[in-house]
């Protein structure tokens, strides 16, 4: 014999899988859109720390966060201040590689596209498992080198540079990497308009680096209305990382630059983006309180449609207890077969939004899944007080004499 809880549920299937998917699918956005916040800020402050450098050196105007910044802030002088630090009398950087940061769409895709030299991309990009396919942009730096001459050169041809002569020239190449590349379909030789220019894919990089696409470092600035001796800011590659707080210290005391290690830079996300957890973790919560509500309705018609077999419980000899007991079990039944659902469910909707949004990521993390077990588990026994409440409450000898 099936005991009452699970024998209750069985009857009525229909309404008691309508309550355990409403569990499922709180538990389900609960797991995802947590994997989603998270998980994005995650993949963007691992690639940041996944380059070849210890410190990230930006002018002291941009305060504590560098996690949206753009324009060139810092110039050559700076890079020769970096060059000649020194701490304890010994130099203490063993190379330094500055890049400007553009904001724009490949192929209607928002990202930012970094602008480096091309032998400090295979300095601070590349690396063990990150090789490029392909070739880089710009090998000979052919083009950075006339660019510069043009543009320090004064004539009225300074400013008409046509996209002919820099396409021809190497200046319209760029590197992408492979989530890239997968979203928008392009591969090595397709060429894409960004900025206004039409630029030539050359090279495939690994996903997991720095930036979603890579463009010479002459040709951001020239896009940006750079000077070529003017950056977004330095990464900074030290020849002993213990000597790392001391030059971060040195840095900070200059009145122009301000410098952070990369491991920082997850905190800069945090902090700049928290409101988004706030957000979904509000949206998670009112999800949840409607499954509970499921659940609760459920239950308190499970009570109402069975008066008259509770009252016969009570005559016979079932206490306040035992009544108490079934319903809480049977609150527990559909919360526990909704709370698996909807963990079974997780990486599907995970899958399906990385689908089609592939430059979005959705981890899903145990510690969320136990957060919405503990969750579910709180809210479905929440649920069946009210219920379990009025089944303790009923008089079973008016109850029977009504029926």
């Amino acid at each position: 014999m099936l005991p009452l809880p699970l024998a209750n549920i069985l009857h009525h299937r229909l309404r008691s899988l309508l309550s355990a998917l409403g569990v499922a699918i709180a538990v389900c956005m609960l797991i995802t859109l947590s994997g989603l916040a998270r998980g994005t800020l995650e993949e963007i402050a691992k690639r940041w720390q996944g380059v070849n450098a210890d410190i990230i050196v930006y002018p002291a105007h941009w305060s504590d966060n560098i996690t949206t910044i753009g324009g060139g802030g810092v110039g050559r002088g700076d890079l020769k201040m970096l060059k000649s630090l020194k701490v304890g009398g010994k130099p203490v950087i063993d190379y330094l590689v500055p890049i400007c940061i553009l904001q724009g769409k490949v192929a209607k895709v928002n990202c930012n596209i970094v602008g480096i030299k091309p032998e400090d991309f295979h300095l601070l990009i590349e690396k063990p498992g990150k090789k490029l396919t392909g070739r880089i942009f710009d090998p000979h730096n052919k083009f950075a080198k006339w660019l510069e001459a043009k543009l320090t050169t004064p004539s009225e041809e300074t400013l008409s540079i046509s996209r002919a002569e820099l396409a021809r020239r190497g200046g319209l190449e760029m590197v992408i990497d492979t989530r890239l590349a997968r979203s928008t379909g392009l591969k090595i030789g397709d060429k894409v308009y960004v900025a206004g220019h039409r630029f030539k894919i050359v090279g495939e990089i690994p996903a997991g680096v720095l930036a979603r696409a890579f463009i010479p470092l002459a040709t951001a600035q020239w896009l940006m209305d750079l000077s070529t001796g003017r950056y977004t800011l330095i990464f900074a590659k030290l020849h002993n990382t213990s000597t790392m707080g001391d030059v971060i210290r040195k840095i900070n005391t200059t009145s122009r630059l301000k410098a952070t290690s990369l491991g920082q830079y997850r905190n800069m996300l945090e902090a700049r983006f928290g409101i988004m957890y706030l957000y979904i973790d509000t949206v998670n919560t009112i999800t949840l309180i409607v499954a509970m509500l499921f659940v609760l309705v459920t239950l308190y018609t499970i009570v109402i449609q069975h008066r008259r077999e509770i009252a016969i419980l009570k005559s016979m000899g079932a206490t306040r207890r035992f009544i108490l007991r079934e319903i809480l079990t049977e609150a527990m039944i559909l919360t526990g077969m909704g709370t698996v659902m909807g963990i079974l469910l997780a990486p599907v909707a995970g899958a399906i939004i990385e689908a089609f949004l592939p430059l979005l990521t959705v981890e899903i993390s145990p510690r969320w899944v136990l957060i919405s077990i503990l969750a579910a588990a709180g809210g479905g026994i929440l649920a069946a007080v009210y219920p379990a409440w009025c089944a303790m409450r009923m008089n079973p000898a008016e109850i029977l004499t009504l029926e």
